[in-house]
């Protein structure tokens, strides 16, 4: 059997519940602040916890204030400096990089070929040439060169690796709170599991229209809440909401109806941490034959206090989908889900 990568499920899951073994009491209430512990991270250039696009957050940019008055509400809640907020967020990336950073260790040394010398002599050249233009000596320019570069080939061989560390390690950690703070037994959910091997769903998908029989790849479900023979519910877990994620609810949304075969109701839901507003009105509305083309029953955001808070005053455009329930926050979430499918339920 292949080893798992040092970002792969198995690490993931390591270093997820030894966070959790090590985290004293998560309930409903405080599960927010764990789940940004392990997966909110500290925009470096932003010098702010990183809640939209790093281009966004920068001073001048279209929702800086914003980043700041939610770094500012972090700290306060956890009462600490924002000097120390690094220190307390990405446990799971900063686990996965340590992980490789220990295997690479424990390989044996072999010549570091690195880029292609004339690519890389072109490149570091470059930047020199840049620093020497704004004022930096020669010899400083050289030593700040040789800094950059190894940041350079850090940025690209390990920081594009986040975005799917935290794709599937939120889906991992929701698993993991539905086990400890809504209890519930695994044969009651499913992660990531093909949609015909769910119960309610055909084996054997049907083509979609006018095709002669579906090849596309089936699904998964990022988490699936299962009672008995049937689905209930479907968790689609994402971090953030770009344009081209509304057009995978769509995609999967019909798939979802397409193979279902329960007559019992399948309902959707969406757990988000995402800060911008327009992107969550979006997917709200969104409605099967209208806007979207698919639909949420509920959408939970990662702390919807959070959020209000961060917004003031322009959080009244999102209040009426909170006073009618469809806009709730995990808590709720794992209440529910403790209340309607856990190992307590009478």
């Amino acid at each position: 059997m292949a080893k798992d990568s040092p970002f792969g499920q198995e690490t993931r899951l390591r270093i997820l519940e030894e966070y959790i073994a090590h985290a004293g009491e998560i309930t409903e209430a405080n599960a927010w602040e764990h789940v940004y512990r392990c997966l909110l991270w500290f925009d470096i250039g932003a010098k702010l916890a990183h809640i939209y696009d790093s281009n966004h957050m920068q001073k001048g940019g279209t929702f800086h204030a914003r980043a700041v008055k939610f770094t500012d509400l972090l700290c306060s809640n956890w009462k600490i400096k924002r000097s120390d907020l690094p220190e307390k967020l990405d446990v799971l990336f900063k686990g996965c990089v340590a992980e490789l950073k220990r295997r690479e260790a424990e390989e044996p040394k072999t010549e570091d070929k690195g880029p292609d010398a004339e690519i890389e002599s072109e490149l570091t050249a470059a930047i020199k040439t840049i620093l020497q233009d704004a004022g930096v000596d020669s010899d400083r320019a050289g030593t700040l060169t040789g800094q950059i570069e190894v940041l350079s080939r850090d940025y690209f061989t390990i920081g594009n690796k986040r975005q799917n560390a935290l794709g599937e390690g939120f889906e991992d950690l929701l698993m993991l709170l539905l086990r400890r703070v809504s209890h519930i037994p695994e044969k009651n959910f499913a992660l990531r599991k093909p949609v015909s091997q769910l119960p309610g769903f055909y084996k054997e998908p049907p083509p979609a229209e006018g095709e002669k029989q579906s090849r596309k790849r089936q699904p998964r479900p990022d988490i699936a809440i299962i009672d008995g023979h049937i689905t209930p519910l479907i968790t689609t877990a994402k971090w953030s909401i770009r344009q081209d994620r509304e057009t995978q609810f769509q995609s999967e949304y019909s798939s979802y109806t397409r193979n279902k075969k329960q007559e019992a109701e399948l309902r959707f839901a969406l757990i988000t941490n995402e800060f911008d507003l327009a992107r969550l009105v979006n997917v709200l509305k969104a409605k099967p034959g209208g806007d979207g083309g698919y639909i949420f029953h509920t959408v939970y955001h990662v702390c919807l206090p959070m959020l209000r808070e961060t917004h003031g005053d322009g959080f009244k455009v999102i209040e009426p989908y909170v006073q009618i329930g469809s806009l709730k926050s995990l808590s709720d979430y794992l209440a529910e889900m403790r209340g309607r499918y856990g190992e307590s339920k009478s």
